[in-house]
């Protein structure tokens, strides 16, 4: 019986520091939340649409290259069906050992080249999130917000806690365009 008196007394003590410092509840009552919409800023920015339209020219220029030599390929898989009657089948068989190391190096080049493009748009992305920061901090702080989370990780957010449409319209007037560089392939 004791025990249940004695509780609450306990409990009210330990809380009652917390309640007194009214420093730490001015503090609370200033923190300030803003919910922000990457993807769609992402999707919006004209930078970021600018580098994408360079990453397909890299890709269409680069698929092109790759089915002109697959083409190659083929024709020569069809030249050695067609000898297979006419050599012997040491010959044919040292043919066709050829063409299957011309086949996995071209598999190699494939993979190198979708490595290279994807390594050359990271590249781009981060600079694009090196520009794009400084102005959403400046954005952040004149709204006077001391969390943001992006939309996608709550459930509900009022109106004027999006930042997104002023955050878009900040970036594409700062940002400037970057210029998609391939990096190099790694030589093995």
């Amino acid at each position: 019986m004791i025990f249940k008196l004695v509780k609450p007394i306990i409990v009210a003590l330990l809380l009652l520091p917390a309640v007194m410092q009214p420093g730490h509840a001015e503090q609370m009552s200033k923190a300030s939340i803003a919910v922000i919409d990457m993807q769609q800023i992402m999707r919006e920015l004209a930078v970021v649409q600018d580098m994408n339209a360079q990453v397909r020219k890299i890709e269409d220029t680069t698929g092109a290259e790759l089915e002109a030599a697959e083409n190659k390929l083929k024709e020569e898989k069809s030249q050695i069906e067609r000898q297979k009657a006419l050599v012997t089948p040491e010959a044919f068989a040292e043919k066709q050992a050829a063409f299957n190391r011309k086949v996995a190096e071209f598999r190699t080049q494939v993979n190198d080249k979708t490595t290279q493009i994807q390594r050359s748009r990271i590249n781009a992305l981060n600079k694009i999130k090196d520009q794009m920061f400084p102005v959403m901090r400046d954005v952040i702080d004149e709204y006077g917000a001391t969390l943001v989370l992006d939309v996608n990780e709550i459930l509900f957010a009022e109106k004027p806690l999006n930042l997104t449409e002023e955050l878009v319209e900040r970036l594409n007037k700062k940002l400037k365009n970057i210029k998609v560089e391939l990096v190099p392939l790694k030589k093995s």
